[in-house]
């Protein structure tokens, strides 16, 4: 019989040699199209997964989020097997596929499967389980919906839709069936199955309370952010396109999906649950300067373009410095008023600091200072229990 501390060791070597495979898939592939962060941007989810289970290995946070990881792996695996190539910016339209075409036909079919699964995190945080019973109906609901979207695509006839080659998985008989699951009717369906989810966790964050009600909390910033991002880096590309500062912001959006994963790892495993308040100031605070500096970077280049059509480049170098000489002074002054509001703790706490270091600075009382000391380490730091030792004079 293999002793139980053995077999551990075994799981999670598994876990993690499953995680480099699907690195590894996903480095091919991105090396291929010359995209690595399109590698780095879902990592988080196996990697996360992993470090969850190896502590829960029953926990459903973390299955879940190895699923996704095993979802990206396998149409990596697929494309990979497809012959996919980049014929320059490949998005599903400026691609080649050379391999098979049913490798290509499941690779399109994994991706339903992917996006719907999706919201099943909002049923299953933060305790692994799905807690109501109207949850359970929903859970049972996105798990029919994903497998039966996945096998709509894989055999929709017509071409397939990188290499436009006819589907050899097709079946012209369910072409009704497979448009109505993957058209408008599926797309009603399959948001109306969102919005009850949401409702759900909706009503379980306001009935929680505690360290409960923080997770709930995690979870949400990590998506709100990851959108926020996401959303920021679409608008940026409609109205700067091709600029070399935008493509580095679309990289960034696309690592931004790793603030979900790691969102969820902070609130399942507990690790920095109570540092929401600063986290939230800090993201918010960066977020604020970053659009004030690209809105006056993208200002100063307009103006002195115009004024000086014949040197580009001067405008170009007079937006940089400007940018970079205000970056500083705005975060700092930033920073200061969102910790009011987010982060009021810390806030209170290096108030107190300096007003304590403000009176040492003026004049230092020998019978007042320790009690000052004291009363500031009371509102500072809140203990149960403070002591103070001090030398006695010397005669």
């Amino acid at each position: 019989m293999i002793p139980r501390g053995a077999r551990d060791n075994a799981r999670r070597a598994a876990i993690w040699v499953g995680v480099g495979v699907l690195l590894a898939l996903n480095a091919a592939l991105a090396v291929g199209f010359g995209a690595v962060t399109g590698l780095l941007g879902f990592s988080g989810f196996p990697i996360v997964g992993a470090i969850i289970l190896m502590t829960r290995p029953r926990n459903g946070v973390g299955r879940y989020l190895y699923a996704v990881g095993i979802l990206w792996g396998v149409s990596a695996a697929m494309a990979l097997a497809g012959g996919f190539a980049d014929t320059g910016g490949w998005s599903g339209v400026a691609g080649v596929a050379t391999g098979p075409a049913w490798a290509e036909a499941i690779q399109a079919a994994l991706g339903w499967p992917a996006w719907v699964m999706l919201p099943l995190i909002g049923l299953i945080f933060p305790t692994g389980r799905v807690e109501t019973r109207s949850g359970r109906a929903l859970f049972w609901l996105l798990i029919g919906f994903a497998a039966l979207a996945g096998a709509a695509e894989a055999v929709r006839p017509g071409p397939l839709p990188v290499s436009a080659r006819p589907n050899p998985l097709g079946v012209p008989a369910l072409t009704g069936l497979t448009d109505a699951v993957t058209g408008p009717v599926g797309l009603v369906c399959f948001l109306g199955i969102i919005v009850a989810v949401i409702v759900d966790l909706a009503v379980r964050w306001r009935r929680s309370s505690g360290a409960d009600r923080l997770q709930y909390r995690w979870l949400v910033f990590g998506l709100v952010s990851t959108i926020a991002i996401v959303a920021l880096s679409g608008a940026i590309n409609a109205v700067f396109p091709g600029r070399a500062w935008v493509e580095i912001w679309s990289a960034i959006a696309v690592l931004s999906t790793n603030l979900i994963p790691v969102a969820i790892g902070i609130a399942v495993t507990r690790h920095g649950l109570y540092e929401l308040g600063r986290v939230v100031s800090r993201t918010v605070s960066y977020a604020i300067v970053t659009a004030l500096v690209i809105g006056i970077y993208a200002a100063a280049v307009t103006s002195t373009t115009r004024l000086l059509p014949d040197l580009p480049t001067v405008g170009v170098a007079v937006a940089t410095l400007v940018a970079a000489a205000l970056f500083l002074p705005a975060l700092r002054m930033v920073q200061r008023r969102i910790d009011r509001r987010f982060d009021r703790e810390h806030y209170d706490a290096q108030e107190v600091v300096d007003e304590f270091g403000e009176r040492l600075r003026i004049g230092t009382d020998p019978l007042t200072t320790s009690d000052d000391l004291t009363r500031a380490v009371e509102r500072t730091l809140q203990p149960t229990a403070i002591g103070l030792w001090t030398t006695g004079a010397g005669s």
